[in-house]
């Protein structure tokens, strides 16, 4: 997920965690995402022509993009979280992967999103779990 990172801080002109909407395009191509339907993503995130765009909003135009992936690639990306190769996404992994991304969380917040997609009470996420918060 560093690539991701890396893709919009190529695009983050001015340091100051934001992006404008006619880089997204140029950001997702740099992190190797081949943008589909960009507009219809656009559409449903509410994204203008003016919106400075953050890297939570990032995530959430890579995550709509992901739905018109393959299930082979949806697992890939699973996969990249699943640091442990246990099937399920921890806290722990949770929280490792958004203070890479550069996304400040504690424990309550991660806990929180966890929760959010939990559906069997777990307190991890699974494959099912995953693509459920990536239809969000």
């Amino acid at each position: 997920y560093p690539e991701r990172f890396d893709g919009f801080n190529l695009f983050d002109y001015s340091g100051e965690g934001w992006i404008a909407a006619k880089d997204l395009e140029w950001a997702l191509q740099a992190t190797g995402h081949v943008p589909i339907s960009l507009k219809l993503t656009k559409e449903h995130l509410l994204i203008s022509p003016t919106s400075q765009i953050d890297f939570r909003l990032f995530m959430a135009v890579v995550a709509h993009q992901m739905l018109e992936c393959t299930e082979d690639q949806i697992k890939a990306a699973f996969r990249i979280f699943d640091k442990e190769g246990r099937g399920t996404i921890d806290s722990r992994e949770l929280k490792h992967i958004m203070t890479v991304l550069g996304v400040q969380t504690d424990e309550d917040q991660v806990d929180d999103m966890i929760r959010e997609v939990d559906t069997d009470g777990d307190g991890d996420i699974d494959f099912q779990e995953f693509v459920m918060m990536l239809k969000k």
